[in-house]
């Protein structure tokens, strides 16, 4: 399945352009990273589109907002963990303007520990720090989420929970498949996920 996938030309150079734009976004401001940051806090547990729609409504205002505010705005756009959610933006919201400058340099030299520090950030798991560190230009993290384990059932029995152990051996796991194919390990999802929803965003 996957390999058909990978080997379809127009789809593979469609995540190649997605993949182009996420470099842009590498060189981009601390607007354009705390704009993919809060994507991700939104995204987890969530549907990307929800996620998307929920963003579009507190992204103007969201540095003046308070907690209460942004939680009120969440839940009128249909999101459903708005007061849990409104909680992890009003603290991301603490290091607007720091995020650029304390993850690009660390991010440049060593990904994983670029990961280590996002998770630090009320909200950040690794599938959201591994979400958001692809999103700005960097590809060789795994972003592990249903998508990914439902097509990684097909290779290795899944363990009941994804601790944080178990997160770094099945990312190894799909680093390997990736390099099979070709392709970088944080692109991978791209090419599943398409297979489930016919769409390339995220």
């Amino acid at each position: 399945m996957l390999r058909d996938l990978v080997k379809n030309v127009k789809l593979r150079a469609r995540v190649l352009e997605r993949a182009d734009e996420f470099n842009l976004n590498r060189i981009a401001g601390e607007d354009v990273w705390f704009r993919e940051l809060l994507l991700c806090i939104l995204t987890a547990n969530s549907s990307f589109i929800g996620a998307y729609q929920a963003l579009q409504t507190i992204i103007g205002d969201v540095l003046y907002l308070d907690e209460e505010r942004i939680s009120r705005a969440l839940q009128h756009s249909g999101y459903r963990f708005y007061r849990l959610k409104a909680k992890y933006i009003f603290n991301a919201v603490r290091y607007y303007g720091k995020i650029r400058a304390t993850i690009f340099p660390i991010a440049e030299k060593d990904q994983l520990e670029a990961r280590e520090h996002l998770l630090e950030l009320k909200g950040i798991g690794m599938k959201e720090a591994s979400h958001f560190l692809r999103n700005v230009g960097y590809f060789d993290l795994a972003i592990i989420d249903r998508h990914i384990l439902n097509f990684i059932s097909y290779y290795i029995n899944l363990p009941n929970s994804l601790t944080k152990r178990k997160y770094i051996y099945l990312e190894s796991v799909l680093r390997s498949i990736s390099k099979s194919f070709n392709i970088e390990v944080g692109l991978l999802d791209l090419f599943i996920w398409y297979e489930e929803t016919k769409m390339i965003v995220k």
